[in-house]
């Protein structure tokens, strides 16, 4: 069961699922957040659905719960 009922699917700022992100990042051979988020710009706008590409990345998934605030501390302590 979800958290919080509806799972994160899609960048917010830009008009990407995460399905359609995964599918077009295999296509086109890009293994990291940076190349989507030059490529695709989600990940550019407010920055939130980072740490969910990069669960994409790291998992296959393409819906997550809602990840709570010690979760994203641990992603950005992993991107500086």
């Amino acid at each position: 069961m979800l958290r919080y009922g509806k799972p994160v699917r899609s960048c917010i700022c830009y008009p990407h699922t995460f399905a359609q992100l995964k599918e077009e990042a295999a296509q086109k051979g890009w293994t990291s957040v940076r190349e989507i988020t030059e490529a695709e710009a989600s990940g550019s706008g407010c920055g939130m659905c980072m740490p969910y590409l990069q669960k994409m990345i790291d998992t296959g998934e393409v819906a997550f719960e809602v990840m709570l605030t010690d979760e994203l501390k641990v992603f950005l302590a992993k991107e500086n």
